[in-house]
Parts: structure tokens; sequence; C-alpha cells
């Protein structure tokens, strides 16, 4: 397996993703680049030998949940992921309540106040 080309073979791909040439949704596809699972799950076996569900997503921006489906998606998965699959329903409420307006993704740190540093300033 090449690094970032495939999962793991006890990993299950949910979603495939295919890379785009800016960060809208509208903007053409990246021919350069291939799809890559972007959400998926496997059993893992713990240290004391139980079985875990796992899922992982790398959806999930602020921007991105606004998506309803990318919702649904999430929360069916925490179902899953509890045992509780009868939970799961076609018409299952994903509505944000109250009020949502996430700030855009990327790395606007002067706007929001924060100061990068590198991983060995915290050491």
């Amino acid at each position: 397996m090449v690094e970032g080309t495939s999962l793991p073979s006890d990993c299950t791909s949910l979603v495939w993703g295919q890379p785009l040439m800016g960060r809208q949704p509208s903007d053409p596809p990246n021919p350069k680049l291939e799809p890559l699972p972007v959400a998926w799950f496997k059993t893992w076996k713990t240290s004391s030998g139980q079985s875990a569900r796992v899922f992982h997503s790398t959806m999930g921006s602020g921007t991105d949940l606004k998506n309803a489906g990318l919702r649904r998606l999430i929360i069916n998965a925490v179902y899953w992921g509890m045992g509780m699959e009868s939970a799961i329903t076609a018409k299952l409420n994903v509505d944000i309540v109250g009020s949502y307006e996430p700030l855009a993704s990327g790395f606007n740190y002067e706007k929001v106040g924060v100061m990068p540093k590198p991983a060995s300033a915290y050491r």
C-alpha cells in the first residue's frame, strides 16, 4: 500500500472524495488527483480484547457541517458506533438548532486572535 492512496484492509470506505481545483463545491475536479476515502469505519480490538466500532471522516469543518447530508452521516455513524442502528431512519431530524454561522475554513489567524506555534514550543 502506498501511503495516502488506500485504507488499511480492516477499514471499509463509506464515502470517496474527488479533490477539486479549488475550495468551492462548484469547482471542477482536479484531473491530476485520485479520489480518496473521506469517511470510513472499522472494528477495533481494545487492549482488554473488547470490540469497539470506529468511524472516521476527514470532512467536518464548520462550513462542511452546514450540509445536512454530512450531519446525517455523522449522526448515523454515532448511532452505529453505540450499537443503536435501530434508531437510524431516513426521516431522522438533522436540522441545526439555533443560528449557525461558522467561520470560513483556512488560516486567518489574525482575525480570530490566534498565533500558531510549532509543537516544540509546548514542550
